[in-house]
């Protein structure tokens, strides 16, 4: 039983129209507060997390934030509230100079000792939160993968019959800045790479499925995403080729209209 004022994740979603997915990843970023845990997969919220999912969502599209800087603000506004092993910590600074490092040299070119370097953290202190550089790289591209569903979800937000134009070319700009390092598994991954191509697939279907939430609350939703995400990446390529990505019209898929619903 929870105390009076607790309820779960279902009506946190319920009460800010936040999806779960959402909410889990603010939670790993440190910016709401841990949830009481109430068995051994139940964990209860309570208003002060509700108001702090609105207060995100509010930074996100009223000001057009990056999850990091509302992570700043938040602490500020609330000292010792949130769990700030988020953005400021070791691991989070790792993980944001391995996305650059990877993104810009390439897998085989960087080594730990370089990520460390740049991070200015000690090389000892590495290993308590990564089991290797492969580790990270898997775990870089994830946070990109999150940032990117994150991005696309409030550009779409409310937005009801955008086109199949209108969606790639939002997913398109969204997409634009974490593309590097996901070519970077794509590219290991075809050549051969076991734990690369496996961990391609997963982040592929991880990113499916979390547009597919923004896109519909259809839980096949995830299909028309894959898709999506396909014509995204053709519209950069074109529009890269081309030398004026955000001048261009956007490419057109399938054309039409796709019906978006509010993400529960």
């Amino acid at each position: 039983m929870g105390t009076p004022g607790e309820f779960p994740i279902s009506e946190l979603v319920a009460r800010t129209g936040v999806p779960a997915a959402s909410i889990h990843h603010y939670r790993r970023l440190g910016l709401l507060p841990a949830p009481r845990r109430a068995a051994a997969n139940r964990f209860l919220y309570s208003q002060r997390h509700a108001d702090a999912v609105e207060r995100v969502r509010e930074l996100r599209e009223r000001h057009r934030l990056p999850l990091r800087h509302i992570a700043q603000i938040m602490d500020a506004e609330n000292p010792g509230q949130t769990d700030m092993a988020s953005l400021a910590d070791s691991g989070e600074q790792l993980r944001s100079v391995a996305v650059q490092e990877f993104a810009l040299r390439g897998y085989t070119e960087v080594s730990v000792a370089d990520i460390c370097t740049q991070a200015g953290v000690a090389k000892g202190t590495f290993y308590r939160y990564f089991r290797s550089k492969q580790d990270l790289f898997f775990q870089a591209v994830e946070a990109v993968v999150d940032n990117i569903a994150e991005e696309f979800a409030a550009s779409v937000d409310g937005q009801v019959g955008l086109s199949r134009q209108e969606l790639t070319r939002k997913l398109a700009e969204t997409l634009l800045p974490g593309l590097p390092i996901m070519l970077e598994l794509a590219k290991r991954s075809v050549q051969g790479q076991v734990e690369h191509a496996a961990a391609a697939q997963r982040v592929f279907w991880r990113l499916a499925e979390r547009l597919g939430e923004a896109l519909s609350d259809d839980p096949r939703g995830h299909r028309l995403a894959g898709a999506l995400i396909m014509d995204a990446i053709a519209h950069i390529f074109a529009e890269g080729l081309m030398g004026h990505f955000a001048d261009r019209p956007s490419f057109d898929g399938a054309g039409g209209a796709i019906a978006l619903t509010a993400p529960d």
